[in-house]
């Protein structure tokens, strides 16, 4: 028997929250022997020597174990030492232990690391590949050490320059993981520096965002002639960079000697645009060079196609001398006469323009790869588009950590947003939490401020904030109380309004009770709550009122809650009917005032019960009749739901996708999403009763109802083709993908002294971490780029793309 499942569409969306999740690699715990041993192994190793636990050393090693399967990808293992059980000589013994963690290869310390730099898990995976693989990525300071590069790179291979505004960031991980792909095969350079990046594009408006150039100078046979140069403007994820490698290696101008439908090149493939141009014997030079003029300036954009004129259809006019095919996929190909390489141009960017949400044209050559600014989703797409966007934060003040501890001892009430200036999320909610600041501006015993993590992590540290974007409310002589609700303008404006009222707090009298039930009592707070809730309780109940106050301080922020304890309690509980302990509350300003026991009167009871009072009621009049009907056994095996189309919107978009025209309310709707997707919907102006609907079922099982529509399945699949990362290695250097030991020549004892690392390099000292940095890598001569297990990273990698 097939079952149906089917969705009551009639007056509440109830939307459920999960938290999910995600099990990490449990880290690996050394003792001294097995310290030795993954030593002595050969391999690289990233240990952590830990001696008493605190917040910042808990968040530490939270990220270092997430980071643990990532690096062991790459043939990293990663693991800590408990100094308390095992006194490992050296290690164990330095004052700082808890501030470092060190990367070995064999017996050889490469670097130590400040732990504040390892501030997550892009900084990690980073910050070891970043000195794995120092040989291959080189810093510049200036535009002429990038000059002095592309000369040097000039007839002999590739350049691709990086700009990241700090080391660890998210982007800097991007090009370290690209780089342990395409080391050998292209010259990486990477900086920090905004007056190289302001040398390079002095009108880009966005100088803090990463960026990424792709320097032509394999192609350059005369020393004099300038490598030219490809911005990639895109979001500096590895998907990202490694499908523009792929589009930028194929041949500038393809030939085929196939009809334009037969042709798959890699643009076909990712369902970019193709431009065929159409040639014969006698006109095939200037044809040729039309052609390279075109794809210079689409780079990225289309692919060009050279096709011989005896390869077309009989029907295709004789005059075409172009062919395009859409971005799209197998769309067919449209035939014009164009005369103009502008032409041609202006063509595919206009339709690459319209595709991509709006974002202006600037009219350069090598202009953005546009194909990629592609999402998974819709929630994606609109996250990504808050990368980058300036906000008016001046009524924010941005905090330290100096001014941090100052501000909560001085301002009773003080919103502190927790965020990063690269994560996409935090940049979307800070329009949200920049409007609040302007709605609260006036208040004088309440303050919004911000910490970027990125630059103060030992403040976030200490606040123990394990994700970004954070909101917190911190109230002089309480607890700080955490914001758990939407990401969007009323509900963070709901949670500081509500956080600043005391809860609970005593009311005196029964005139107290009915007046706050009635909204009398803090009226300049009714637009921000959602119901009044008191409990009443008998003064034999402390345990009971205990929970409740605890209770309160759980629901803070969410819903105002008032305690009743006064003799007369009793006199209220027979009034409505209700056994002590119980709560009292009042749905909205036309109900009347409700009341049920507390069966569990504990904290977590209360709260179930708080939340379960400010749910939505089914107020019409076949509740009753829907009500028997879902105990019947017959219908026990649909889910039922339903809609309130008054306060939840998005229910006239399903009604509208289910129907495909809005029904006269109240509309009962079936939606059999198992089996065949078909939609069906119970008759208009019918009266719903437990009889009608059932015998509607039953036509429906039996095949007597036509169905109004039918839900189409659609798949979601991946946006680009996939991409295998290990083959192109294993074509760059043969046998990359083996396990190799660094040579015995260069190995040291494990207790050697190590030199002294450097943090991360910014401002004045990047100099001397430069030098560090080289002094690390001297250690490293002779040994290859770190050996790992290649057959996980290439599933893991094909499945990603």
């Amino acid at each position: 028997m097939v079952q149906w499942h089917s969705y009551h569409c009639l007056i509440l969306l109830y939307v459920a929250f999960f938290n999910v999740i995600i099990c990490t690699k449990k880290l690996r715990s050394l003792n001294q022997q097995d310290f030795i041993n993954i030593l002595q192994s050969g391999k690289t190793s990233l240990i952590y020597f830990k001696k008493t636990a605190n917040p910042s050393t808990r968040h530490f090693l939270q990220q270092l174990e997430k980071s643990s399967e990532s690096l062991e990808e790459y043939g990293i293992a990663v693991a800590q030492v408990d100094c308390a059980r095992e006194a490992v000589p050296k290690y164990c013994e330095d004052e700082d232990v808890l501030k470092k963690a060190y990367l070995f290869r064999g017996n050889l310390m490469l670097r130590s690391f400040a732990t504040d730099t390892l501030f997550d898990v892009d900084a990690i995976v980073a910050n070891i590949l970043f000195i794995l693989l120092f040989n291959e990525i080189k810093y510049v300071y200036s535009l002429m050490d990038l000059h002095d590069i592309e000369n040097g790179m000039k007839g002999r291979g590739d350049v691709i320059f990086t700009f990241v505004r700090a080391i660890g960031v998210p982007e800097h991980r991007a090009i370290m993981e690209t780089a342990f792909v395409y080391g050998s095969k292209y010259q990486f350079v990477l900086t920090t520096e905004q007056s190289v990046l302001e040398d390079m594009d002095p009108e880009d408006p966005d100088k803090y965002s990463a960026k990424l150039w792709f320097c032509h100078c394999k192609m350059v046979s005369d020393k004099n002639q300038p490598c030219k140069r490809t911005y990639f403007k895109q979001p500096l994820t590895t998907v990202n960079i490694h499908s523009s490698l792929k589009i930028l290696e194929a041949p500038l101008v393809a030939e085929f000697n196939l009809p334009p439908e037969e042709v798959s090149t890699i643009h076909v493939q990712l369902k970019l645009p193709v431009v065929f141009l159409f040639t014969q014997r006698e006109t095939y030079e200037h044809d040729r060079l039309t052609a390279e003029s075109v794809a210079w300036q689409l780079l990225g954009r289309a692919g060009v196609v050279i096709v011989s004129r005896t390869q077309l259809h009989p029907k295709v006019p004789a005059d075409v001398t172009v062919g395009y095919r859409p971005a799209g996929g197998d769309l067919p190909i449209n035939y014009l006469v164009i005369t103009s390489v502008e032409e041609i141009v202006d063509l595919v960017k206009g339709e690459v323009t319209n595709v991509s949400s709006g974002v202006k044209d600037e009219e350069e050559e090598n202009e953005d790869l546009d194909f990629l600014d592609i999402q998974d989703d819709e929630v994606a797409q609109t996250i990504n588009t808050y990368i980058g966007r300036e906000h008016d934060v001046g009524l924010i003040q941005a905090l330290t950590d100096v001014s941090f501890p100052a501000i909560l001892e001085t301002i009773p009430h003080v919103v502190v947003l927790f965020y990063t200036a690269w994560d996409a999320v935090s940049m979307a909610f800070m329009q949200s939490y920049t409007e609040v600041s302007t709605k609260l501006a006036d208040m004088k015993d309440l303050v919004l401020t911000r910490v970027n993590c990125g630059d103060w992590p030992g403040v976030c540290l200490n606040e123990d904030v394990a994700r970004f974007p954070t909101v917190r409310m911190y109230i002089q002589g309480d607890r700080p109380l955490h914001y758990t609700g939407m990401l969007g303008t009323h509900s963070l404006l709901k949670f500081i309004m509500l956080s600043r009222i005391p809860t609970p707090v005593l009311l005196k009298s029964i005139e107290d009770v009915e007046a706050y039930l009635k909204g009398e009592l803090r009226s300049d707070l009714k637009p921000h709550w959602d119901i009044p809730v008191v409990g009443l309780f008998s003064s034999e109940m402390k345990e009971a009122n205990d929970a409740f106050i605890e209770a309160a301080y759980s629901l803070r922020g969410i819903v105002v809650l008032r305690m009743y304890i006064q003799k007369d309690a009793f006199y209220l509980s027979q009034k409505f009917d209700v056994a002590l302990p119980a709560l009292m509350f009042v749905k909205d300003e036309k109900s009347h005032i409700e009341a049920i026991h507390l069966e569990n009167p504990s904290r977590e009871g209360i709260v179930s019960a708080v939340k379960s009072t400010m749910l939505e009621t089914f107020t019409m009049k076949a509740r009753d009749e829907l009500e028997q009907l879902t105990k019947l056994r017959d219908v026990q095996t649909y889910t039922t739901c339903w809609i309130d189309l008054r306060k939840t919107h998005v229910g006239k978009e399903i009604l509208q996708v289910y129907l495909n025209y809005l029904p006269q309310l109240p509309a009962l709707v079936l939606v059999q999403l198992s089996s065949s997707g078909n939609v069906f919907v119970f008759p208009e102006g019918e009266l719903i009763s437990a009889a009608s609907v059932l015998y509607w079922l039953e036509k429906i099982q039996t095949g007597q109802e036509v169905p109004k529509n039918n839900l189409q399945r659609k798949e979601w699949t991946p946006p680009q083709a996939t991409y295998d990362f290990l083959a192109i290695m294993d074509i760059v250097r043969p046998g990359f993908a083996k396990q190799r030991r660094p040579a015995s020549a260069n190995q040291e004892k494990p207790y050697e002294e190590e030199e002294s690392g450097t943090e991360r390099l910014h401002d004045s000292g990047k100099e001397e971490a430069q030098s560090e940095l080289a002094a690390a890598s001297q250690k490293a001569q002779g040994t290859s780029t770190p050996p790992d297990k290649r057959n996980k990273l290439q599933h893991d990698l094909h499945n990603e793309l």
